[in-house]
C-alpha cells in the first residue's frame, strides 16, 4: 500500500496547513535556499550555449531555490552584456528550471520567478508602454490599471509570479535619475496610480489568479535623497514622512493588499531602511496595516556594510536583515546563503528563519506553483504583444502627451503642399527609458510622422546633435556610456539641421534625454543623477540655431525627468512633453501633431526654471515662499497640473452640498465643465483643499480629487466629488490624526495655478 501524499502537496488543505507540513520537513539548508535568488549568477546554471543544465544546477543549487530574477534574460560573461531569450527559448528555460526543482530536489519546491514590470514586462518582445511619468500624465487610473493588467498577463504567461513594481516614490527632486520611474510629485495622485497598478498586477481579489502577478510597492521610503543622488540619505521628519511620503503606500496597502514591499537603499532618520524596525514594523505594519512580505532591493542587505557601515560584517548584515523581516535576499542571495552556519553557531534563531520561509511558501501555494509550475508555450504566443495590447500602448501614449505651449502652430493640418523638418537627437531611435524590454516593433518619432503624415506633407530629417554616443549596435540604453560627443561633429550636424529648417515650412524639434543621462545610478561608473537640469550636451546650441531661423518650430521633449528648457519654451511656437512614450510613441506623436487626437495630458511634476529654485513641487508650506531670490520669485516654468488642448474649456466655481459640516461629516463638491471650443477634447478637473489655519503647518494647496472627462464641442457635464473627513485631516501638533475645526478653501480648476474657490466651514 502506497504512502499517502504529503499534506503540502494536497491543494485541498488550507495554505497554513500546507506551509506547516512542508516547513516541518525542511532542513536548514533547504530553508535558506527558499530565501535566496539567482540573477547574474544564473550563468552557473547553464552550459556554454546558455542552455539550462540540470548537472550544473545540482552543483549550484542542490537544496532548491526561492526565486529566479528575470528568468528570460541571460548574461554574456565575455562582453558583460545581457540578452533576452526569444519566446520559445524563454519558455523552455523556465520549464527546465522548474522541472529540475520539482523533480530533482528532495522536496520538489518550485521557484517564484520575478521580473521588472515598471511599464511593461522587461523581456524581449513584450509590450512596452510609456514610462510612469507619462502614465501619471494621463490622470487616468482606469487606463493605468489596464496597462498593468496587460503587463501582468504577459509576464505570467512566461512564468513570472512576482513583479518588482510599482514605484510609488514621489518625484520631488528632478535631479534624481529615478524620477523616470515615478508617477508624479503629489501624494494623492501617486496613491491613486499605485492602487490602480496593484489592482492591474494582482487583480482586485486574492488569492492570485493564473493571469496575475504579485505586486511590490517600492521604495520604502526614498523620500527626496540628498542632492538628488541615489542611495544618499532621506532627510524626512516624522510629520513629513506621515503626511507626504507614506500617503501613497497607505492607499495601496488599504485598498489593494500588495504582496510585497521593497525597502529603499537609503537611510530614513539615520537608520538604513533594510534594518529599520521602526520603519518596517511600527510604520509599515502597525500604522499602515501592511500584511505582506518585505523583499530586499538588490544587494540591500549587503549594503548595510558596504554603504551604510551599520554593521561590521556581512554575517551581521544577514542577521539584521532577517530580524527586520526581509524575506528575500535579492538578487543573488549572497548574504542569506550564510543562514545555515549562523543558525548552527547560535548567532541566528531558527524561528526567525522559519517565519520568513513560511511567508515565502504561503505565496508559492497561493500562486498555485505546486500545481502548475510550468509555462504553456502556446499561451505565450496568444498573449504576448496581442493586437489589443499594442492598441492600448498607443492609447496610453496618446493620453500621456502634454501640450505645454501653443500659439496655433499645432495641429499641423495643411491645405496643400507642406515641408516638415523633423530635427533632433531623439527623432529616430525609439527610446523607452529604464527598466524596459526590447522589441523590433518600436516606432520612433520620425517613422511615426512619416507614416502618419497627411497627403501633401513632405517629411525630411536631420539629427542636429547627438546627446551621447550610441553603443556598438547604434542604441542608447540604460547601461550605455554617458561620454560626451565630439563638439566639432555636433556643430557640423547643427549646420545641416539649420539648412534643412530654412527650406522647410515648419520644424518638429525632438530633444530631451537618452537613458544614459537619466537613469538609476547603480555605480559611480554609471551615473544617472544630475547637478543641473538644462538640456544635456549641445542640445541648447541646436535649439538656439533652429529658433534663429525664424521657421515655425514645434518642440517635443522625449525625456525621463523634468527639464529647465527656458529657451525652448520661450522661443518655440508650440511645445509638447512626451516623456518616453513606449513602443507606439511615434504613432501617438503623429496622431497628436496632425490633429487626429486632441492632447489632454497634464503634468504630474512641476518643471523648474533652474536647479537653484529646487524644490519646486507645488504643495510647499506657507513659509517656503515668504521671501524671494534676487532673481525673483520661485515659480515653476510649468506648474503641476498644467496641460493645454486644441479646444477650450470652462470650469465653474465649486458648489458645496453644504457650506458647514461637522468634523466627522463628508461634503459633496460639484462643478460644471463645458467644452467651449470646436473640437472634442479631454479636460482634467482637479480639486484642491487649503486648510486656512492649522496647528501644524500644512501645504498651501493639496490635491484631493481629479477626473479626466471627454467632451464634444459645446457639451457640458457636471462632475461631482465627495470629500471625506480624512481628506481634511492632518497630523496635528501633538501628532494625532484628526480634522481640526475651522475654514477650508475648496478650489477647482484645470491646473494648480488656475483655480476657482469657495469656503467650507468645519465646526
Amino acid at each position: 500500500m502506497s504512502e499517502p501524499s504529503p499534506v503540502y502537496r494536497d491543494a485541498a488543505h488550507p495554505v497554513a496547513d500546507r506551509v506547516a507540513d512542508l516547513l516541518g520537513r525542511m532542513t536548514i539548508e533547504e530553508k535558506a535556499a527558499q530565501l535566496c535568488c539567482r540573477w547574474v549568477t544564473k550563468v552557473q546554471l547553464v552550459d556554454g550555449d546558455h542552455r539550462f543544465s540540470p548537472e550544473h544546477a545540482a552543483a549550484a543549487i542542490p537544496h532548491g531555490l526561492g526565486n529566479v530574477a528575470r528568468p528570460t534574460d541571460y548574461y554574456i560573461v565575455a562582453t558583460r552584456e545581457r540578452e533576452f531569450r526569444d519566446l520559445v527559448d524563454g519558455a523552455e528555460t523556465v520549464n527546465a528550471v522548474q522541472r529540475y526543482l520539482v523533480e530533482d530536489t528532495r522536496l520538489g519546491i518550485p521557484a517564484m520567478l520575478l521580473d521588472e514590470l515598471a511599464h511593461g514586462l522587461l523581456a524581449g518582445e513584450a509590450t512596452i508602454f510609456p514610462v510612469p511619468p507619462a502614465l501619471g500624465s494621463t490622470w487616468d487610473p482606469v487606463l493605468v490599471e489596464q496597462v498593468f493588467t496587460v503587463a501582468a498577463r504577459e509576464a505570467r504567461a512566461r512564468g513570472t509570479t512576482m513583479a518588482l513594481t510599482p514605484v510609488i516614490d514621489l518625484a520631488r527632486d528632478p535631479r534624481y535619475g529615478r524620477v523616470e520611474e515615478m508617477f508624479g510629485e503629489d501624494p494623492y495622485l501617486v496613491g491613486r496610480m499605485g492602487v490602480a497598478a496593484v489592482h492591474g498586477l494582482q487583480g482586485r481579489t486574492r488569492p492570485l489568479a493564473d493571469d496575475r502577478v504579485f505586486a511590490t510597492l517600492k521604495h520604502f521610503v526614498h523620500g527626496s535623497p540628498q542632492g538628488g543622488l541615489n542611495i544618499s540619505p532621506a532627510d524626512i521628519g516624522e510629520r513629513t514622512l506621515r503626511s507626504t511620503y507614506l500617503v501613497p503606500f497607505k492607499a495601496a496597502i488599504e485598498e489593494a493588499d500588495p504582496a510585497f514591499i521593497m525597502p529603499s537603499y537609503n537611510t530614513v532618520d539615520g537608520v538604513p531602511a533594510h534594518a529599520n524596525h521602526r520603519l518596517l514594523d511600527e510604520l509599515g505594519r502597525s500604522l499602515l496595516g501592511f500584511r505582506g512580505s518585505f523583499a530586499s532591493d538588490y544587494w540591500g542587505v549587503h549594503n548595510l556594510v558596504a554603504h551604510h557601515r551599520m554593521v561590521a560584517t556581512q554575517d551581521d548584515a544577514t542577521i539584521a536583515g532577517l530580524e527586520a523581516g526581509i524575506v528575500f535576499d535579492l538578487p543573488e542571495g549572497q548574504n542569506y546563503a550564510a543562514i545555515p552556519d549562523l543558525v548552527r553557531s547560535g548567532r541566528l534563531d531558527e524561528a526567525v528563519v522559519d517565519r520568513a520561509v513560511s511567508e515565502v511558501l504561503a505565496l508559492k501555494f497561493e500562486a498555485g506553483l505546486f500545481e502548475r509550475p510550468y509555462v504553456d508555450v502556446a499561451r505565450i504566443h496568444q498573449v504576448n504583444a496581442a493586437p489589443e495590447h499594442l492598441g492600448l500602448a498607443r492609447t496610453a501614449a496618446q493620453k500621456s502627451l502634454v501640450l505645454l505651449t501653443n500659439d496655433g502652430a499645432l495641429p499641423i493640418e495643411p491645405a496643400g503642399a507642406f515641408r516638415l523638418a523633423v530635427i533632433g537627437p531623439n527623432a529616430v531611435e525609439p527610446l523607452y527609458g529604464g527598466y524596459s524590454g526590447d522589441t523590433v516593433r518600436g516606432v520612433g518619432i520620425l517613422d511615426g510622422i512619416r507614416l502618419g503624415a497627411p497627403e501633401g506633407v513632405t517629411v525630411e530629417h536631420a539629427e542636429g546633435v547627438r546627446i551621447t554616443s550610441p553603443d556598438a549596435r547604434g542604441r542608447h540604453l540604460s547601461y550605455s556610456s554617458s561620454e560626451p560627443v565630439d563638439e566639432a561633429e555636433n556643430r557640423r550636424t547643427i549646420e545641416e539641421a539649420v539648412a534643412l529648417a530654412e527650406r522647410s515650412d515648419a520644424v518638429l524639434l525632438v530633444v530631451g534625454d537618452v537613458p544614459a543621462v537619466t537613469r538609476e545610478a547603480v555605480h559611480i561608473t554609471l551615473p544617472g543623477d544630475r547637478s543641473s537640469l538644462g538640456l544635456w550636451g549641445m542640445q541648447d546650441e541646436l535649439v538656439r540655431a533652429v529658433l534663429a531661423t525664424g521657421v515655425p518650430t514645434i518642440g517635443l521633449l522625449i525625456n525621463g525627468r523634468p527639464l529647465a528648457v527656458n529657451e525652448l519654451a520661450a522661443g518655440a511656437n508650440a511645445l509638447l512633453e512626451g516623456w518616453y512614450l513606449g513602443e507606439q510613441g511615434g504613432h501617438a506623436v503623429a496622431d497628436v501633431v496632425f490633429g487626429r487626437v486632441n492632447p489632454g495630458g497634464k503634468l504630474t511634476v512641476s518643471f523648474p526654471r533652474s536647479v537653484g529654485e529646487l524644490p519646486v513641487h507645488y504643495d510647499r508650506l506657507p513659509s517656503a515662499d515668504t521671501n524671494v531670490y534676487l532673481e525673483g520669485p520661485r515659480t515653476p516654468l510649468f506648474p503641476f497640473g498644467h496641460g493645454l488642448s486644441y479646444t477650450t474649456f470652462e470650469i465653474s466655481e465649486p458648489r458645496l452640498s453644504s457650506t458647514e459640516i461637522g468634523i466627522a461629516d463628508s461634503v459633496g463638491v460639484e462643478v460644471a465643465v463645458t467644452n467651449t471650443g470646436s473640437r472634442t477634447g479631454d479636460e482634467v478637473v482637479q480639486l484642491y483643499i487649503t486648510d486656512d489655519v492649522s496647528t501644524a503647518s500644512r501645504p498651501v494647496l493639496q490635491l484631493r480629487r481629479f477626473e479626466r472627462v471627454t467632451l464634444s464641442p459645446r457639451e457640458s457635464r457636471t462632475v461631482r466629488f465627495e470629500l471625506e473627513p480624512d481628506d481634511l485631516a492632518l497630523w496635528d501638533a501633538a501628532m494625532q490624526w484628526r480634522v481640526e475645526p475651522g475654514t477650508f478653501t475648496i478650489s477647482v480648476g484645470p491646473s494648480s495655478v488656475a483655480l476657482r474657490s469657495t469656503t467650507l466651514l468645519v465646526r
